[in-house]
């Protein structure tokens, strides 16, 4: 029988033994600092897999800048009509302030005035409330006012309209962009842009100043001083503008005809796509003309609305497409913005300024279009390329099922 003072020490032993063992034990992990996993966080991983880039071939590189520079530059004519028409004969003036025919669109309350809106209106989209002008007592109330000073001036630096200036300054960047674009070679197209980009981008600039200048009333400070000066100035380039322009315009056509897009090795979506742009811009240069045959337009239109409609039936059935996913809507918004034009439309074009600038900007949008499309379709059919090479097209990311238009089907 095992006395208590062996079992004491038999407990003795076991408890010595397990803290022996507790001290052997290896200390857990300590986690790593927040800076250090912030490091290499940032660190690119080079196992992750790269997209490749699609390859655009150089000549419809500078197909599409070129269209760009031209199409989208028409809005210099708009502007010039919007400017002249407001002002008459006389200069700038307090009881003649220049328009270039974007404002209307983005003032509230001009729903009477038949001026198209930039987007048309959610239904479900309740209206911002109104809100009106601190009051001066409150002005004055407030930190750093002063009773002393009266009732509060309000602020005569109005904020830049960026919607109404962009189109100018951004379509003339185009020119200058296919301007340095050498290959392949387009002796009459690159001659008539030598001569065209340089001063595209000088009218486009003095357009957003004076847009600029007159938007935010800075005439009330130098009574017109500058408005005056600006003045000169686009008189003397507007009256050089459809020369230059309609060199291009001539050049560009010529070569499309020339150079027609071979449609026996397009895909039934390029295909598609393709001839409702060949559609649309016929349908353009036809809206752009100074002799414009109003019946010939609508006639361009129908033909154009079955196209579009051939390349959306097309999506219907081949809903991973590029050519259709892309090009339907951007087709779709050049049509709504046509028949919006159509009951101004004359033999001298699209009378109203404010209509025609929608009709520029959408088809220009079409052209843009077109390469994405042209980039999305190579990129899914896995055709490696450089970024250079690839132009302004975006790398493919992996499909998404969330994402209205995903990168890589």
């Amino acid at each position: 029988m095992i006395s208590v003072r062996s079992l004491c020490s038999i407990a003795l032993v076991l408890v010595a033994s397990g803290a022996a063992g507790c001290k052997e034990d290896p200390p857990p992990p300590q986690p790593e600092p927040a800076s250090s996993a912030a490091a290499n966080k940032g660190k690119a991983s080079l196992r992750t897999p790269v997209s490749p880039i699609a390859k655009v071939d150089p000549q419809s590189m500078k197909e599409y800048r070129v269209d760009a520079c031209y199409f989208g530059t028409l809005s210099l004519k708009q502007a010039r009509d919007a400017y002249l028409a407001s002002l008459g004969k006389d200069e700038p003036s307090e009881k003649k302030v220049p328009s270039f025919g974007t404002e209307d669109q983005s003032k509230p309350g001009d729903a009477g005035k038949g001026v198209l809106p930039a987007k048309p209106p959610t239904p479900t989209t309740p209206a911002a409330p109104k809100t009106t002008a601190t009051p001066p007592a409150a002005a004055a109330a407030a930190p750093g006012g002063s009773a002393k000073a009266g009732p509060a001036k309000p602020d005569e630096r109005r904020p830049i309209n960026i919607g109404a200036r962009a189109p100018y300054e951004r379509n003339a960047r185009a020119c200058t962009v296919a301007l340095s674009l050498k290959d392949p070679a387009m002796p009459d197209v690159d001659a008539a842009l030598a001569e065209y980009a340089p001063f595209a981008t000088e009218l486009a600039k003095n357009i957003a100043a004076a847009s600029n200048y007159y938007q935010r009333e800075e005439y009330k400070k130098d009574s017109f001083a500058k408005g005056k000066e600006l003045h000169t100035k686009l008189l003397a380039d507007f009256e050089k503008l459809d020369a230059h322009s309609d060199k291009l315009g001539l050049a560009v056509s010529a070569w499309h005809a020339s150079h027609l897009p071979d449609l026996a090795k397009a895909d039934e979506g390029q295909k598609a796509a393709l001839t409702a742009l060949e559609d649309a811009r016929t349908l353009m240069l036809t809206l752009a003309s100074k002799n414009l045959d109003p019946a010939a337009a609508r006639t361009q239109l129908q033909k154009l609305e079955t196209s579009a409609a051939a390349l959306k039936a097309h999506g219907t059935t081949n809903q991973t497409d590029p050519w259709s996913k892309i090009m339907a809507p951007a087709l779709d918004n050049f049509i709504r913005d046509v028949k919006a034009a159509e009951p101004k439309l004359t033999d001298k074009g699209i009378s109203s300024p404010a209509l025609y600038l929608p009709v520029v900007t959408s088809f220009v949008s079409l052209i843009e279009g077109k390469h994405r499309a042209l980039s999305r379709s190579l990129t899914a059919k896995g055709q490696p390329g450089t970024r250079e090479a690839a132009g302004n097209a975006q790398p493919a990311a992996p499909a998404a099922p969330a994402a209205p238009e995903p990168q890589k089907e």
